[in-house]
């Protein structure tokens, strides 16, 4: 019983981590232009995003790749809500651009 509690709990987690690591990266695109130093802008952003998602799945899998897989199904589902949904302020989104001839 308490396994199947940590599958249930790794789809949520995994979609916080897709939250997280998404939105962040959005935030970081947008400060680009803006900021004096955008390599280490988008470095420094990097690193950070990319050690917490990691140790995020590492507290999220605990030696199960059950685990894993389904915290890794809940990051692909927040990404894809985020593209779709996401209101970017880029006026469109990926595969709803409508090109004139």
């Amino acid at each position: 019983m308490n396994n199947i509690l940590h599958l249930i709990l790794a789809f949520p987690a995994g979609f916080a981590l897709g939250i997280f690591y998404f939105g962040s990266l959005w935030l970081t695109v947008r400060q680009l232009p803006t900021t004096r130093y955008p390599i280490r802008l988008f470095v420094g952003s990097y690193l950070g995003r990319m050690v917490l998602a990691l140790l995020g799945f590492y507290i999220i899998i605990n030696g199960h790749w059950e685990r894993a897989l389904i915290g890794v199904l809940g990051l692909i589902v927040a990404r894809t809500l985020l593209v779709r949904h996401g209101n970017f302020g880029c006026g469109f989104l990926a595969g709803d651009a409508q090109f004139e001839s």
